[in-house]
């Protein structure tokens, strides 16, 4: 997979990375809490910059989602000197802030999307190097069980803000939600990314407290909070995988993470816009 910022004529690959970073808050696992929040913001760092290389080296991700970052701008100190920029402002979810970090390249062709706050997300408009305009977000979305209906009514607002920028979306962040939310939200957004890359189980819960003893006393369970949602006829899911799911080299055990979820990392291709190729092909026969 390459970068957005080296592209074909008619398609540019993404490569997106989402997560709820707990507020960068020590795990109860840590061998050293004091150590530990010292730390996590380079660890942080380093966990999702290195989240997108594989055997091919491909390069760090084009976009980055964060939600319950510690204060505004954390993202921002953390990323900048790796060349991102908070494109689409932060705000005030019910537990942290909310972020979304471009490229440079791609930060200099967007714009922020104006949202109401109770929607508790960030967004901005990209023009793509093949031209196609897309609109991205990320999320976090009302909590709890009995939350399904304000989370609805969330994704409903979202989806009509973001497409009056573009039809072809993405739509990630902490959603919060449940199993038996699936239908009505795929309905609201458009395609589950996980279930396009096809649904495997081994990367399906971004929460598993059997696994991850992130808070003391935690009653354990495993969910899919985290989701990522595209639409528009445009982009196109190739890969769907997991970050921060692998407990801490040195920490203080097995159970050890950098936080209570983990993150998702998504590949896409967005194809050029029918318009624009058009427009492309007749200028070549000129």
């Amino acid at each position: 997979m390459t970068s957005a910022a080296i592209t074909s004529c008619y398609s540019t690959p993404l490569t997106i990375v989402s997560w709820n970073i707990a507020e960068a808050d020590p795990s109860f696992s840590a061998p050293s809490l004091s150590r530990r929040a010292q730390d996590a913001p380079r660890l942080i760092r380093e966990c999702i910059l290195g989240s997108s290389r594989g055997s091919g080296q491909p390069p760090p991700p084009d976009i980055i989602a964060l939600q319950e970052s510690p204060y505004p701008s954390f993202g921002t100190n953390i990323f900048e000197e790796q060349g991102y920029v908070s494109a689409g402002g932060t705000t005030l979810s019910h537990c942290g802030y909310v972020d979304l970090l471009l490229k440079k390249q791609l930060a200099e062709q967007s714009r922020p999307i104006s949202l109401d706050e109770h929607l508790a997300s960030v967004a901005c408009r990209i023009v793509l190097p093949n031209k196609t305009t897309i609109s991205v977000s990320s999320s976090h979305l009302a909590p709890f069980k009995d939350g399904a209906g304000t989370r609805l009514r969330q994704c409903q607002h979202l989806k009509e803000s973001l497409r009056q920028e573009s039809d072809n979306m993405i739509l990630l962040g902490d959603y919060n939600m449940r199993q038996s939310e699936d239908t009505a939200i795929e309905n609201t957004l458009g395609i589950d990314a996980w279930k396009a890359a096809g649904s495997n189980y081994r990367k399906k819960f971004t929460w598993d407290s059997f696994a991850n003893e992130y808070h003391e006393d935690g009653f354990s369970f495993r969910a899919r909070f985290d989701r990522c949602y595209v639409g528009g006829g445009n982009i196109h899911v190739n890969r769907f995988g997991l970050i921060g799911n692998k407990a801490i080299v040195g920490g203080g055990s097995k159970k050890d993470f950098l936080s209570d979820h983990y993150g998702m990392i998504v590949g896409l291709d967005v194809e050029k816009a029918a318009l624009e190729q058009a427009k492309g092909e007749f200028r070549s026969l000129k």
